[in-house]
């Protein structure tokens, strides 16, 4: 049955009512920002697909930090779509001194042995050794799935699951991590959720978009140096 919403931005304020209303009954600890990590120097290696695909519905494993998602199926070219944008906001808040993507494929490529390498973290941590550099920042696209309808009116969401992670190229651990794993829904659907709301213009979001919240929310979160 096609989900609706009506005249989305009249409901706006009767919602947000009712919504601090239901925060104030249900406490959530508030999540405390990391550290600021000392890093002079990072190479943006950027998001990767899984080799493979995950079915619809299949529960998979973080190669790197060994989180768990719910995936599904991810179009060529967004892990690159997603890498671009990553290091363009990343450009814009960070102080760090950023090592591009391209940088990072071409030290992938002058890396034949590693080509290969079975734990993603060790190859990693050898391109961050080529270039220098303290830290590695990189990640996955776990699952993809467009919206089927329009903005006002959907039949399935829009659904995106990301992963960014920060590995440490002197000992190869990895030393932050975080994920943006959403599915949007309606505000009456969940209500304690008006932030993705009020951010989509009460809208039913395109994948695009829902990435570009997702993002946004991982490079806030990432705790390296920022522009003043």
């Amino acid at each position: 049955m096609t989900m609706k919403i009506r005249s989305p931005l009249l409901c706006i304020a009767f919602l947000v009512a009712i919504s601090a209303g239901c925060q104030t009954r249900e406490q959530r600890p508030a999540e405390e920002p990391s550290p600021v990590l000392k890093v002079d120097r990072m190479v943006v290696f950027g998001f990767r697909s899984l080799p493979t695909s995950p079915l619809e519905g299949e529960t998979v494993r973080s190669p790197l930090t060994g989180s768990m998602f719910i995936g599904g199926f991810v179009p060529q070219g967004i892990d690159q779509q997603l890498t671009d944008r990553v290091y363009e906001l990343l450009s814009k808040e960070s102080s760090v001194d950023l090592v591009p993507p391209e940088e990072a494929r071409k030290a992938l490529y002058t890396l034949k042995d590693a080509w290969y390498e079975a734990d993603e973290k060790v190859l990693l941590r050898k391109i961050g050794e080529s270039l220098a550099a303290d830290a590695v920042l990189a990640g996955h696209v776990y699952r993809w799935r467009e919206r089927v309808g329009t903005d006002y009116a959907v039949s399935r969401p829009a659904s995106v699951a990301l992963e960014l992670a920060l590995l440490r190229v002197a000992d190869g651990s990895i030393i932050w991590k975080s994920r943006f794993d959403k599915t949007q829904a309606s505000l009456t659907e969940n209500i304690l959720d008006l932030n993705t709301f009020l951010k989509g213009k009460g809208r039913w979001m395109t994948a695009d978009e829902l990435a570009e919240i997702g993002l946004s929310d991982l490079v806030k979160r990432l705790p390296v140096e920022k522009k003043d």
